[in-house]
C-alpha cells in the first residue's frame, strides 16, 4: 500500500506541523533519507490545516519557530 486516508482534527494536523517545525537539522537529514522530504510534508500539511475549520478549537496557528525547511 501506498497510500492511505486518516482523518484528523485541526488539533491534530497542528500537532503535526509543530513537531516538522521542532526537528533539529539532522534529524530533518535522517528522515528524508529514510521516508522522504519534510518540508514537502510540512507544506502539505499546512496547506490542509489552512482549509481547516479552526474557529471551534481555538486553535491559532503561528509560526513561533521558524522551521529550518
Amino acid at each position: 500500500m501506498k497510500e492511505t486516508s486518516v482523518k484528523l482534527t485541526a488539533q491534530e494536523v497542528g500537532i503535526l506541523l509543530s513537531a516538522l517545525q521542532l526537528l533539529e537539522f539532522k534529524d530533518e537529514r535522517q528522515l528524508e533519507r529514510e521516508y522522504g522530504s519534510a518540508p514537502a510534508l510540512y507544506r502539505k500539511l499546512l496547506e490542509i490545516w489552512e482549509r481547516m475549520d479552526t474557529s471551534e478549537t481555538g486553535l491559532r496557528y503561528e509560526a513561533i519557530i521558524e522551521p529550518s525547511f
